[in-house]
């Protein structure tokens, strides 16, 4: 149920958004629709990712900055939708802070202050205020900020292709022509690569430099986490973002240049055609045989089987700990954390404060349920900060899996506490309270 209400919620969203862009963009913002929405799933933007969720907004907001550059008239809704824009994605995704803020900085930038203007910053401040207060902020920004900055930000280039981490992510476009496999995500990205480069040559024939190198600043923001064009999936859906705005941008510049008619048909028949050969391909997912039971149970199987499991053999009061993965076992088990932090994800280890945390938990408030990290228990690929702490190690039996040993410990002042009937009960989930060493 959850996974549906997540799908619903991104379909429902994708639609309202794409209506809102369609309704203030015309024509530019139906074609982005048309080639957008058929090949985000290779990005992962149908799934329930901030990644995926912020590229509307975004949109959004690169729209109205290109319609500001075009010496288009903004209308009162921008301002008011673009305040809500941006604080919306500042506070979804940390990575694109600087992209919102840029976009909104450019909307707002004006030697002539107008009252709306003000209206539109003061939303914006109000909102961010609001967020902000409502959390530890100490504690937001060390999570947030200090942790992702350490353990994510992407410190080396992408060594499959010239240049620095600026030149890759400034110059992809010319990137799109040389590396990469060969997919139909990349051959789409070909066609859409040379519609827009020959509307943006075009810009740069009219002079039109304050433009061309916003359109370059803006997809060099978006394109944080650089990876080879045409990569899908796990190893790419951070590029989502850029994807998007790549094709916004390609379809406001078609349409920019409506004018030179043979440009435009061209553009449009290149794009059309990228279109048809991509969804007209064999491989397109579509076509591609499909068990969704088969897949629930490989991505979701064990979380659903151990969740279960612990949520029938638990009783109220009890608490669960989940060692550095696995987060949604807390919510098939429907029982609360023992972790002063709740949650104790991958990159947590590697900070003394959460580290401690959890030592401090095991000694005063050890978690009557616990699952080890990763595959155990083949121990060879983990740290012993993903491990139950050897102090405490004695006072957990494991559990068996089909007469093997699991991942899955319980406390031994909560055994007596276990009737028959729950231990019946999480047999039918194949575990049993059988001792291991």
């Amino acid at each position: 149920e959850l996974i549906l209400r997540h799908r619903q919620f991104v379909l429902i969203f994708s639609l309202v958004m794409n209506a809102l862009l369609i309704w203030r963009f015309r024509l530019p913002a139906f074609l982005f629709v048309l080639l957008y929405e058929p090949a985000k799933f290779y990005l992962f933007g149908d799934r329930f990712l901030a990644e995926g969720i912020i590229v509307y907004p975004l949109v959004y907001l690169t729209g109205v900055v290109l319609l500001k550059l075009s010496k288009r008239t903004l209308i009162s809704s921008d301002y008011y939708l673009v305040s809500i824009s941006a604080w919306f994605v500042i506070f979804m995704r940390e990575p694109y802070v600087p992209l919102a803020l840029v976009l909104f900085a450019i909307i707002l930038f004006e030697r002539k202050i107008k009252q709306i203007k003000l209206w539109s910053f003061a939303i914006f401040a109000g909102l961010s205020a609001i967020t902000l207060l409502s959390f530890n902020i100490p504690e937001y920004f060390f999570n947030v900020f200090t942790v992702n900055y350490t353990t994510f930000l992407p410190s080396d280039v992408k060594a499959d292709m010239i240049g620095n981490r600026f030149t890759q992510a400034l110059f992809y476009p010319i990137y799109i022509f040389f590396y990469g496999p060969s997919n139909i995500l990349r051959t789409l990205l070909i066609f859409i690569d040379v519609a827009f480069l020959a509307n943006l040559i075009t810009l740069l024939k009219q002079k039109r430099y304050v433009s061309v190198l916003t359109i370059a600043v803006v997809l060099g923001l978006a394109n944080i986490r650089v990876v080879l064009p045409g990569s899908m999936f796990y190893e790419a859906f951070r590029m989502v973002v850029w994807f998007g705005l790549f094709i916004f941008m390609t379809s406001m510049l078609v349409f920019w240049n409506f004018a030179r008619k043979k440009l435009f048909y061209a553009s449009i028949l290149v794009l059309l055609i990228g279109l048809v050969t991509f969804i007209g391909s064999k491989s397109y997912f579509p076509r591609e045989p499909f068990d969704q039971q088969e897949a629930l149970l490989t991505n979701y199987g064990e979380i659903m089987q151990i969740g279960e499991v612990v949520r029938k053999l638990s009783n109220s009061g009890d608490t669960f700990f989940l060692d550095g993965s696995d987060d949604l076992i807390y919510w098939q088990a429907k029982i609360p954390s023992s972790y002063k932090y709740s949650w104790y994800t991958s990159a947590m280890p590697h900070f003394k404060k959460y580290a401690d945390a959890r030592i401090e938990m095991f000694n005063n408030s050890p978690p009557d349920f616990y699952k080890e990290f990763g595959t155990c228990p083949k121990k060879s690929d983990i740290g012993p900060l993903y491990r139950l702490p050897d102090l405490v190690a004695p006072d957990y039996i494991r559990l068996s899996k089909e007469n093997e040993p699991s991942c899955l410990f319980v406390h031994r002042n909560k055994i007596p506490e276990i009737t028959e009937e729950q231990w019946r009960k999480a047999a039918e989930h194949l575990y049993t309270n059988k001792v291991q060493p």
